[in-house]
C-alpha cells in the first residue's frame, strides 16, 4: 500500500484547507507564504534562508491526501518553466519513466510509444465491470473482453492498440467537453465519476484558490472557462516509483498571475491505478531581495484506495512517506537547476 501511493505521487505531485483571504495591498511572495500557505515567520525565514520546508495537509474526506513543500532556488526560475515544457525529459531525468506531450489536435501516432506489459495484459484479461485491477470504464472492458482474442499470438498488440485509441479518444473528449466528457471508473463495485472526483478534489483545496483564483476555476470549468495568456497541452505518462507502474494522461496549464508569480498546474485526466483524482500545483514566486525563485510545490490527490481498513491502519505512514518523497522531489529540482 505505501509502495502504491509513492507511484501516485510520482504521477502527481493542490494545496489545501483553510478559507480565503482578502487581498488588499499587493501580495508578496513572502506575505503569501505567511497569509494564503500559514507558514509562521519563524518558517519563512528558514526558507528565505536556503532550508527546505514540507508538511502534509489536513483532510476533511478519508479518500483524500495532500502534501506541500517550499524550497528557495537560485537560478532563473524561466529555466525551470522551459523544462516543464518538455515533459518527456523532466519526467526522464527525474527517473518518472516515459512521457509524450501530445499533438494539437491529439493524434493517435502520439501514442505509438504506449505498450501494455504482461501484468496489465493479465489484468485487462480478467477485467468485468465493477471487478478490475485497473481504472476502466464498462465501454473501455467491454471493448477489451470484445475485441481481443487473449489465446490468440496478436493478443498483446491488439490489446495495445485498444489502448492507444482509448487514450486518444479520452483526450479528445477531454478538450470537448472537460470533466463531464470523462464518464466513470466501474474497476470497483461502485462506479466513480471522474467529474465528481475532481470536483471535490478541487473545492476541497481552498489554498489553490487563495494564491491563483483564475487558474483554479479555469481548471475546474475547462473548456467553458477562459484563462488569457496561459500556456497549456496534453501530455500521458507511463512509470514512476513502485512494481505497478500507472498510465496517466494530463493537462498542463502555465500561467503567469497579475502579482509576478508563476503558475504550473499539473492535472491528472486519468490514472489506470490508484488515483480517482490528482492535481499538482508549482508555484514559483519573487524573494523580496529578487534574487532567484521560491517553488512551492503541493500535491492533493483522491482515491478510493485510502478508504479502506488497511489504508486507515496505514495512513500516518502513507501521510509520511509522501512528505519525504515531496521533499526529495523538490531538492532534486534545487539541485538539478543550481548553478555549480
Amino acid at each position: 500500500m505505501r509502495r502504491t501511493w509513492l507511484v501516485l505521487l510520482c504521477s502527481v505531485i493542490a494545496l489545501a484547507a483553510s478559507p480565503r483571504i482578502a487581498c488588499v495591498q499587493p501580495l508578496t511572495a513572502e506575505r503569501a507564504l505567511v497569509e494564503r500557505l500559514g507558514l509562521s515567520p519563524a518558517e519563512v525565514e528558514q526558507v528565505r534562508g536556503g532550508q527546505l520546508l514540507t508538511r502534509t495537509l489536513p483532510t476533511q474526506d478519508p479518500a483524500e491526501i495532500g502534501v506541500f513543500g517550499v524550497v528557495r532556488i537560485a537560478d532563473d526560475r524561466e529555466r525551470l518553466v522551459r523544462w516543464l515544457r518538455d515533459p518527456a525529459d523532466f519526467r526522464k531525468q527525474a527517473d518518472l519513466g516515459l512521457a509524450r506531450r501530445l499533438s494539437s489536435p491529439p493524434a493517435l501516432a502520439d501514442f505509438a510509444d504506449l505498450v501494455l506489459d504482461a501484468g496489465e495484459l493479465a489484468a485487462l484479461q480478467r477485467c468485468r465491470p465493477g471487478d478490475c485491477a485497473l481504472r476502466l470504464g464498462d465501454r473501455a472492458i467491454a471493448r477489451f473482453q470484445a475485441e481481443v482474442d487473449w489465446g490468440a499470438a496478436d493478443a498483446g498488440s491488439r490489446a495495445n492498440l485498444i489502448a492507444r485509441q482509448l487514450m486518444l479518444a479520452y483526450a479528445e473528449a477531454y478538450l470537448r467537453g472537460g470533466d463531464e466528457a470523462l464518464g466513470a471508473a466501474h474497476n470497483e463495485r461502485t462506479p466513480r465519476m471522474v467529474a465528481d472526483q475532481f470536483r471535490a478534489l478541487i473545492r476541497s483545496a481552498r489554498k489553490l484558490y487563495d494564491l491563483a483564483s483564475p487558474l483554479a476555476t479555469y481548471l475546474e470549468r475547462f473548456p467553458k472557462a477562459s484563462l488569457p495568456g496561459a500556456e497549456q497541452f496534453l501530455y500521458w505518462a507511463k512509470g514512476g516509483a513502485g512494481p505497478e507502474p500507472s498510465i496517466t494522461l494530463h493537462h498542463l496549464v502555465i500561467h503567469r498571475g497579475p502579482g509576478g508569480g508563476i503558475y504550473v498546474a499539473d492535472k491528472q485526466l486519468y490514472a489506470s491505478r490508484y488515483a480517482d483524482a490528482g492535481l499538482l500545483l508549482l508555484w514559483l514566486g519573487t524573494p523580496a531581495d529578487g534574487k532567484g525563485y521560491y517553488l512551492l510545490g503541493g500535491m492533493r490527490a483522491r482515491s478510493s484506495q485510502l478508504t479502506g481498513v488497511s489504508a486507515r491502519m496505514l495512513r500516518g505512514k502513507i501521510e509520511e512517506e509522501s512528505r519525504a518523497y515531496t521533499q526529495i522531489y523538490l531538492d532534486w529540482i534545487r539541485r538539478s537547476l543550481t548553478p555549480r
